[in-house]
């Protein structure tokens, strides 16, 4: 509950439930892994997902107990069987339409992603996580570090920053920037914060209430409007807000909440 609020929080479960291309950022142990697995839970039900890590750490297990229909790749490490990261992909791939979650973007097989993304063959939502602090540097590390065309890496919609807050033990750690990834002309894009932390509150910068969010235009469905979808991001939040009062926050009760049936 403190690492994000239920508004924050309404719009990643929304977001993810309309297979919008998301990356979790941050430097190392800032909870990008944590932060994913919880938003595996928010694909729809019935959504095939294939999960792509070399050190399993995501909770394949727990989503498949309860239903979900979850498939994992591991990747080349030195002990057991495995597959080249860029292979594994490929392999996902070719099973078709599905949501597509790779544990670490961090090799070639980011071109072989983005070029995926950009055509549409994922066919649903694509998710995972990056070493960066912010939308610029994930930008940086994807373009400049791993050689994706900027025009591909503006398939991208959002980039979930987390980050240590100053602690003595460094152990609280907070969502600190939420931006949504807009392409500007025909080689660049830009980063619009919709959330950003004051303090150790993560505080809506006003995009989405005065009708200025991308994201939430792209997430309205046949026959609905961008208020609409706002509609859905208050119903969420209130809901995802009682049950966190309540202290219920398992997949069980969370699950109701998805596909905005609060």
């Amino acid at each position: 509950v403190d690492s994000v609020t239920p508004r924050a929080a309404a719009v990643l479960s929304l977001a993810v439930e309309r297979a919008a291309a998301t990356l979790v950022a941050g430097t190392r142990g800032a909870g990008k892994t944590t932060t994913l697995g919880a938003l595996l839970w928010e694909l729809p039900v019935e959504t095939r997902t294939v999960v792509i890590e070399d050190t399993p750490e995501l909770p394949v297990a727990s989503l498949q107990t309860h239903g979900r229909d979850v498939q994992a790749l591991r990747t080349a490490t030195d002990d057991g069987p495995s597959v080249a990261p860029d292979e594994a992909l490929r392999t996902a791939l070719r099973l078709g339409e599905g949501a597509l979650v790779v544990g670490e973007v961090r090799g070639e097989e980011a071109q072989v992603l983005y070029e995926a993304m950009r055509v549409g063959a994922s066919g649903s939502a694509v998710l995972g996580t990056i070493h960066g602090d912010g939308g610029a540097d994930v930008r940086e590390r994807v373009v400049s570090d791993l050689g994706v065309p900027v025009s591909s890496f503006a398939v991208t919609d959002l980039v979930v920053t987390l980050r240590p807050l100053d602690t003595p033990d460094g152990s609280v750690r907070r969502v600190c920037r939420i931006e949504e990834v807009r392409a500007v002309g025909d080689d660049g894009v830009t980063f619009a914060p919709l959330f950003e932390l004051d303090g150790r509150t993560l505080e809506s910068t006003g995009r989405i209430d005065r009708g200025e969010s991308q994201l939430v235009a792209t997430l309205a469905r046949p026959g609905e409007s961008y208020a609409d979808v706002r509609t859905q991001v208050v119903k969420r939040a209130d809901a995802i807000a009682s049950l966190a009062e309540d202290g219920r926050t398992g997949p069980e009760a969370m699950a109701p909440v998805a596909g905005g049936r609060p």
